[in-house]
């Protein structure tokens, strides 16, 4: 189990996770980790103060303020600013960085070189105003976050509803939503805007991680394992929140104070105490925001009903009573429906039965035959009837009071098969039974396997002998029994060993399955069962807990059938042992970060170094688990948290120019990069705050400035002062991504989807795998497929089984935090780049285009470069690429011209 948990575990780069992991277990010996006093505030974590413009040093580099920044410390190394780039480069460049989209001629041509100056911010407003934006930038926070539409882990199935949080962000971007907004909603949408369904979507942030569907589903309540797996699936949502807006490395400090930044293990406890009632699964959400604040506030009742907070005087109440009994009423009444009919033995029986008249029942003698079958038909009492049941009942007759023939009292039951036929001259048909229930199960058995059609699986009652038993089967609608056609039962024993059902009844129903509750809780049970004049008050403070819900159910089910998401919440129905918290569970401080050393409950809190951040001003009730989160999203995006602004701003940066400014993303802490320019950085961030969060105020700024437009051309001179460009003297060219390489093929070529949103595609082919996790054939869908022509954006992201095309194109590990990309050029992305299928078919869809631009090749290898590159060929790049289109193809030289470096970097 402990080798399991270290393969699971993935926590990107840093090596603190591990360490506390080795710690837990008792790996690495206990020590005081560190001895010195707590470590000063990082400067990203100190208040936010607006810095002083600095003097404008250059003609025409004094507007803009980013400008005055960069070209101070320009001069201050002896260095120069770079020209401008080209028109043609300078649009390639913002339509990728923008949109992930390349430009036209069209917008080429609008721009006229006389009104340059002027119309440069036309375009990047307008490129901002698209829904294209979204789509790009929502992709940068997924990378972030390391969504992905999979659990990942070993069994990774697939997530059906995660989609509308994917959509959430490019509606969130294209609206330019406040960013503390944005933080708010994320993590607690639920709390701080209950009417708004958009909000709630956006908790979808705290599900994107992966998740140990077989440890939280697989493994029993209250086991050490079963708490490693509810520790660490927190530290994912802690990790995801605290790195992603504030930069921070704080899951390092699980197993002991953080050796670098002021954050203590405790401080690290009391965020897992803010997530402690929440876990990941669908959620309902409406988009009509009168019937989603309906729904909310009937599951928000049924929440609290089910934690014992709902008050037990509104269960007592009049109009409660009356629910009581309108439900106690219509329970007899199905009750009443079960109906057995006389039984009619033939020669297939092992043993002929003895009916029971007083209760409809069966005894049947034990056979002489250690196997076989027990078989019998009566007439259907019912058009249409709905469901059907097998009880067992004890009987002195039977060793040990029975209810089947082992020594011990036991049965083994290896199927329970079904036919119907109308008239004596038809065949027996075959009635497939679903949805099978039972009140109890030996180990190893199930009543699933009573219709497996697997005679080696069984279904037992030990050690509970001696007791009636029931197991219960919906028939499906298209079954059509009518009133008299004959039922045949047959009970078939292949156990061996004359384990015999002895005493037996089979009995059908006409109550629509979602009323016949055929299994009640045995405290319920026992309620009902009680005579209304001598129930205890707990006994009718139980009735009334069921009848209320089942009220509120009623409710629900009137109301139009409601959209799901994949995001954090309280309440879900249970599955296997994957059940809701319905409130905060107790968080202990972990000593070593080992869950056998608890220590003391820690109350919900962020970092107590921050004194310059207030946490929770409101007074909200903490006791309340969405308030907690809500209270942590404040604090976070709280004007004076500097942090939270500086990350944001640095990572707008990084999108921008390749490189942030301060190198290490998500770690700003004191073991992080210093940032290059921290005055600029620090405006950048204090101009983020003070527009309101708008992050297209941010863009603005970056994309107006000349330090953006600047060429690419490589200077030696300054190279030798600045290899790595980190003071900005040119733009450093990048490599298309692997979505804007895959859309702008689409787009060249004419192909491209332009429909937003909905349900992520599969552009794979996908069937049932040997366990949960399905099989995936990327290869075996057609290159030409609708579903392929969608952006990269909307594909469906699998966690353990990527795409492999992509995956060369550095598309990240969605099982990481990727705060930066890779990138790299190598061999097995050039023959990805040459042999996939996709680049083949689009290669050979833009040779098609190319054709309608003249007849001469060199027109249309012209052609190409004027759509792709927005510029005509020089001669020696025209004679090489033509001499490879006669020697090759059209369609060949156009697959090379995608694979060249003309194409494949940004300048």
């Amino acid at each position: 189990m402990i080798l399991s948990h270290i393969q699971q575990m993935k926590f990107g780069r840093s090596i603190c996770p591990l360490i506390a992991l080795l710690l837990s277990f008792g790996f690495l010996p206990a020590s005081k980790v560190r001895t010195e006093e707590t470590p000063p505030l990082s400067w990203a974590m100190r208040p936010l103060v607006p810095p002083e413009l600095p003097a404008p040093m250059l003609p025409g580099w004094e507007i803009n303020p980013v400008d005055r920044f960069v070209t101070r410390k320009l001069i201050e190394n002896n260095l120069e600013p770079s020209p401008s780039a080209s028109k043609s480069q300078l649009l390639r460049r913002v339509f990728i960085d923008v949109w992930g989209l390349p430009p036209n001629l069209e917008d080429l041509e609008s721009i006229k070189s006389t009104q340059f100056e002027k119309e440069w911010p036309l375009l990047v407003d307008r490129l901002l105003s698209s829904p294209h934006y979204g789509e790009r930038w929502a992709r940068h926070w997924m990378d972030l976050i390391h969504f992905a539409e999979t659990h990942g882990h070993d069994e990774d199935a697939p997530r059906e509803h995660a989609w509308p949080y994917r959509d959430y962000l490019i509606r969130s971007f294209n609206e330019d939503k406040p960013y503390a907004t944005f933080a708010i909603e994320q993590i607690a949408g639920d709390a701080i805007q209950p009417a708004h369904p958009d909000a709630l979507v956006g908790t979808g942030f705290l599900a994107a991680g992966p998740w140990d569907e077989s440890s939280q589903m697989g493994i029993l309540d209250g086991t050490i394992d079963k708490l490693v797996a509810q520790y660490l699936d927190r530290d994912d949502m802690i990790t995801t929140t605290m790195s992603s807006f504030l930069g921070l490395t704080v899951h390092c400090a699980r197993c002991h104070d953080h050796k670098f930044d002021p954050i203590s293990a405790s401080d690290y406890y009391s965020l897992q105490a803010v997530f402690a009632g929440v876990d990941r699964n669908n959620r309902p959400y409406d988009h009509n925001a009168g019937t989603h604040q309906k729904r909310q506030r009937l599951l928000h009742l049924k929440t609290e009903l089910l934690a014992g907070r709902y008050p037990d005087s509104e269960l007592l109440d009049e109009t409660s009573v009356q629910r009581v009994t309108s439900w106690t009423s219509s329970r007899q009444r199905v009750l009443d429906s079960w109906q057995a009919g006389q039984p009619e033995f033939d020669g297939d029986s092992a043993s002929v039965g003895e009916f029971q008249r007083s209760d409809g029942s069966i005894f049947f003698p034990k056979p002489a035959s250690p196997t076989g079958k027990q078989a019998w038909t009566f007439a259907s009492p019912y058009n249409h009837p709905t469901a059907i049941q097998l009880e067992v009942f004890p009987d002195d007759r039977l060793p040990a009071s029975g209810p089947g023939w082992a020594t011990d009292g036991n049965f083994r039951l290896s199927e329970f098969k079904v036919f119907k036929r109308s008239d004596d001259g038809e065949s027996w048909t075959p009635v497939k039974l679903s949805n099978p229930q039972n009140d109890f199960s030996e180990h190893t058995t199930s009543v699933r396997y009573l219709i497996d059609d697997d005679e080696q699986t069984t279904w037992g009652i030990l050690p509970q002998t001696g007791q009636t038993h029931r197991c219960y089967f919906e028939l499906p609608p298209e079954t059509s029994i009518r009133k008299n056609d004959l039922i045949r039962m047959e009970l078939i024993h292949q156990h061996g060993d004359h384990q015999w059902v002895g005493r037996c009844r089979v009995s059908v129903t006409d109550v629509s399955p979602k009323d016949t509750h055929p299994f009640l809780e045995a405290s319920l049970q026992s309620a009902f069962e009680t005579a209304a004049i001598e129930r205890t008050s707990e006994q009718q403070l139980t009735l009334s807990r069921h009848a209320t819900m089942e009220h509120w159910d009623r409710q629900l089910e009137s109301l139009p059938p409601a959209r799901q998401v994949y995001a954090a919440t309280s309440f879900f129905q249970q599955a296997g042992n994957f059940k809701p918290a319905l409130g905060p569970r107790n968080i202990h401080r972990l000593a070593r970060g080992s869950i056998h050393s608890p220590k003391e409950i820690m109350a919900p809190g962020a970092l107590t170094q921050f004194t310059h951040v207030p946490w929770n001003p409101n007074n909200r009730d903490l006791n309340n688990e969405s308030q907690r989160r809500l209270v942590l999203g404040e604090w976070i995006s709280h004007r004076e948290n500097g942090l939270f602004w500086r990350t944001m701003a640095n990572r707008v940066w990084q999108h921008h120019f390749g490189s942030p400014l301060a190198g290490t993303p998500n770690d700003l802490g004191n073991s992080g990069q210093s940032p290059t320019h921290p005055d600029l950085l620090d405006w950048l961030a204090c101009e983020l705050r003070d527009s309101g969060g708008s992050l297209k105020h941010l863009h603005r700024i970056i994309l107006n400035s000349r330090t953006y437009r600047q060429s690419a051309t490589y200077r030696t001179n300054a190279a030798q002062i600045d290899a790595l460009n980190q003071l900005y003297w040119r733009m450093s060219p990048r490599r298309l991504d692997a979505e804007a390489f895959r859309d702008s093929l689409l787009a060249l070529s004419d192909d491209l989807d332009p429909l937003m949103g909905g349900p992520s595609v599969k552009q794979f082919s996908m069937e049932p795998g040997i366990h949960v996790t399905p099989i995936i054939d990327y290869e075996g869908i057609k290159p030409d497929a609708p579903s392929l022509a969608r952006r990269s954006i909307y594909r469906f992201l699998f966690r353990t089984l990527p795409d492999p095309f992509m995956q060369s194109m550095d598309c990240p590990d969605a099982s990481n935090w990727t705060p930066k990309r890779a990138v790299s050029v190598g061999p097995l992305q050039a023959l990805a780049l040459m042999n996939d299928d996709l680049v083949i078919h689009r290669s050979q869809r833009m040779a098609q285009k190319m054709r309608h631009f003249g007849q001469e090749l060199e027109e249309q290898i012209t052609a190409w470069f004027r759509l792709s590159l927005l510029r005509t060929p020089t001669p020696e790049e025209l004679d090489a690429v033509t001499g490879y289109a006669q020697k090759h193809g059209l369609a060949n030289a156009c697959r090379f011209l995608f694979n060249s470096n003309a194409f494949m970097f940004v300048e």
